[in-house]
């Protein structure tokens, strides 16, 4: 598995007609009785873009979570991610003729900016009606325990010190890289800095630049954090005409 304790994570599937329950890409099974399944979860965690279907789905969790990060920390997480073994065994066909992350970053950027930009700018556009709750990556990065806090606040949730502490110390970075060494490499924010070109960081914001300033993220090499400004819905249009994570990005 990529991450200890894979099989005992709800991974749900939600595509226009039929929900399926999965492992990674080794098993997959319909969904037939999604109440059933609902009370049978404590959370249920899916990367699916937003489509009809969710309009049944959404409403019957009693929270939603929806997890962003600067998509050019994505594309360098991913690229370096399919080239793990387990992805190298299970999804060979994801790297094609690339042999290598840089080639492969060069090669699909263009593809997994799209992705992202779809992807986060159709939930966005629904997390009124859906009552959808944002968390930012990177904020997490920046002030952990602020994050938390307010993340339990959403979640009605009353943590102690000692609950507190064993949850800081089961996300801390050296922790998760010891126990899933294939899927946590870094962890930090702002690589894109160091690793894009000019040119790789141009082309991103051809594509996702009035996303990126919506949500604060930095254009060029400024610092700054992302947030939710308002008038989200009067700038982009969507396609689509318990607790559940909502995560846009494998890792």
């Amino acid at each position: 598995m990529s991450v200890r304790g894979q099989v005992n994570i709800n991974f749900l599937d939600i595509t226009e007609t039929a929900l399926f329950y999965r492992i990674s890409n080794i098993f997959r099974y319909p969904v037939d009785d999604i109440d059933n399944y609902i009370d049978s979860c404590t959370f249920v965690w899916t990367h699916s873009q937003l489509n009809s279907k969710c309009r049944e789905v959404f409403p019957k969790f009693d929270k939603l979570i929806y997890i962003i990060r600067d998509p050019r920390d994505v594309a360098i997480s991913w690229s370096n991610f399919v080239f793990s073994p387990y992805m190298k065994r299970y999804y060979p066909f994801l790297t094609d003729n690339e042999i290598n992350p840089q080639v492969y970053l060069t090669n699909r950027l263009n593809d997994i900016i799209s992705d992202w930009v779809n992807h986060v700018s159709d939930y966005l556009n629904y997390r009124d009606e859906f009552k959808i709750y944002i968390v930012f990556y990177e904020n997490f990065v920046q002030d952990f325990d602020k994050e938390l806090q307010k993340l339990l606040n959403y979640l009605e949730i009353e943590l102690n010190k000692v609950e507190l502490d064993e949850i800081k110390n089961k996300v801390k970075f050296t922790t998760m890289k010891q126990e899933n060494p294939n899927h946590v490499r870094k962890g930090n924010k702002g690589q894109w800095l160091e690793i894009f070109s000019d040119d790789q960081n141009r082309q991103v914001l051809e594509l996702a630049k009035p996303l990126l300033q919506v949500l604060n993220y930095p254009i060029n090499r400024e610092e700054s954090l992302p947030q939710l400004t308002q008038g989200f819905s009067e700038t982009f249009s969507c396609n689509f005409g318990k607790v559940s994570l909502l995560i846009p990005t494998p890792h």
